[in-house]
């Protein structure tokens, strides 16, 4: 095989790499250390504090995806894991925050083959439908404190400083179905979330990480 053969067998698998992270990022995931700490709290209640590109909304994601798609990771708290579909919501601080971050991430790491049906208003992602009958509803704080109210939820995602009227409203919702909150946020605003939450981590109910940039910079493996 000359150079140009192996060249173009190069590009080749390149093409496919590309296609599969594209289609399949979650398969292509390794957490920073603070990440896989947090990924293996068995806490109610999982708060993720920092500063930006602290990896926040990369955790929300991630551990999105896996609730949909049960692909979870082997060291994964079996106590966390779900078994079948799923109703999530995902809560952020502004609509376009929804365009912007949201919903590149969760498309970054959910198979593109796993998602059913997505429905858009306004311009942004309102909600998917996922092969297996699960739903991911998206709300942000720029829409009225009654879209937060009358639904269950097995899961929520609060990405950024969450407005505690819309907070205790999803609560209300997770009671029947006993559900479980990711909380990643930069403590800007929203004072009541430290005296409420932050300072009342326990490790068992609520379990608080206090994340920096720089734990962003390397993967529990090593690589930049």
């Amino acid at each position: 095989m000359d150079n140009r053969e192996l060249l173009k067998e190069l590009d080749m698998i390149r093409e496919v790499r590309k296609f599969r992270r594209k289609n399949f990022g979650i398969d292509y995931y390794i957490p920073n250390a603070m990440q896989y700490k947090a990924h293996q709290s068995t806490a109610r209640i999982i708060l993720y504090c920092g500063g930006n590109r602290a990896g926040k909304s990369t955790l929300g994601a991630v551990e999105l995806a896996w609730h949909l798609t049960k692909k979870y990771p082997s060291w994964y708290p079996k106590e966390r894991r779900y078994s079948g579909p799923i109703k999530a919501v995902v809560v952020c601080d502004a609509n376009q925050k929804i365009e912007k971050v949201i919903e590149p991430k969760v498309t970054e790491y959910l198979p593109r083959n796993f998602i059913q049906s997505r429905r858009v208003l306004g311009g942004y992602l309102n909600r998917l439908v996922c092969l297996d009958g699960s739903t991911v509803h998206f709300l942000s704080a720029e829409q009225n404190d009654m879209a937060f109210e009358g639904a269950d939820w097995d899961f929520y995602w609060g990405d950024e400083p969450q407005q505690k009227r819309k907070f205790d409203a999803i609560m209300r919702g997770l009671i029947d179905r006993g559900g479980r909150i990711l909380l990643t946020f930069t403590p800007l605003v929203e004072p009541w979330m430290k005296e409420e939450l932050v300072d009342k981590s326990d490790g068992k109910r609520i379990e608080a990480f206090i994340v920096d940039t720089y734990d962003n910079l390397f993967d529990i493996k090593g690589n930049p």
